[in-house]
């Protein structure tokens, strides 16, 4: 399995916001600016047909319009499989319209786009993956989730926007790989985890790998400072391989 990192950092850091990119086709969430920045990077867009939201905060799925838009610019018909909480059809369809008026009936002649909803812990098949997900705790905001992504026997977790609670654990249980919110410096709070919780999952899980992402650059100076065996700090386009 090819993990690319996309973006690592949080909203409010100077690094693109966290996104991966699997096998150069499934796109884990999409935040603003991240079509330009992958075309920035090299990457074919056109080939991504899975794109996965942990949730709809504006800085995990604000750029959808624009990488739709690039299909339709492109004259690329090929068929987008977008999955997501229960209501990311309705919020994808209003950013878009919002945006760009009337344009969601123009992408939907141009292309197929498959809406995969889901409103509670489930299995979703698909084609290329298998993708289980997983309830997080983001503060207030619900719902939010994490995944579990196997790819040709292979599986990596994702944790989302989410501060430590029992999901985590399950997530790091289930995956040789886990991509885990570390955006604090120090301790986490109710939304977020940090420094202190990813070092206690490190600890208790040495035989893991553990990657971290949407972190600020004060999160990231600390990790680099003091290095964990199995944490890895990942670069912006960092290519990883498991």
């Amino acid at each position: 399995m090819k993990v690319n990192i996309i973006g690592n950092g949080s909203i409010g850091a100077k690094y693109m916001s966290a996104s991966t990119l699997l096998d150069d086709h499934v796109l884990v969430d999409v935040p603003n600016g991240v079509t330009k920045h992958l075309k920035n990077l090299g990457y074919d867009v056109l080939a991504i047909d899975t794109i996965l939201l942990t949730h709809l905060h504006g800085d995990h799925f604000f750029d959808l319009p624009f990488f739709l838009l690039n299909k339709l610019f492109e004259k690329n018909h090929t068929k987008i499989t977008i999955v997501g909480p229960k209501e990311t059809a309705q919020k994808v369809q209003q950013l878009v319209n919002f945006g760009f008026p009337n344009s969601w009936e123009k992408l939907k002649e141009c292309f197929e786009i498959e809406m995969v909803k889901y409103d509670t812990d489930t299995i979703i098949q698909l084609p290329n993956l298998k993708i289980e997900t997983k309830e997080v705790k983001h503060a207030d905001f619900k719902p939010a989730f994490g995944y579990v992504v196997e790819i040709e026997g292979k599986k990596i977790a994702f944790s989302g926007d989410s501060c430590y609670c029992e999901a985590i654990e399950y997530l790091v249980q289930e995956a040789e790989v886990s991509i885990l919110d570390m955006s604090m410096q120090e301790s986490g709070n109710e939304a977020h985890m940090g420094y202190t919780e990813i070092q206690d999952i490190c600890t208790r899980y040495p035989e893991k790998k553990i990657i971290a992402t949407h972190m600020h650059e004060r999160t990231i100076e600390k990790a680099l400072a003091n290095p964990i065996p199995n944490l890895i700090v990942p670069a912006i386009n960092e290519k990883l391989e498991f």
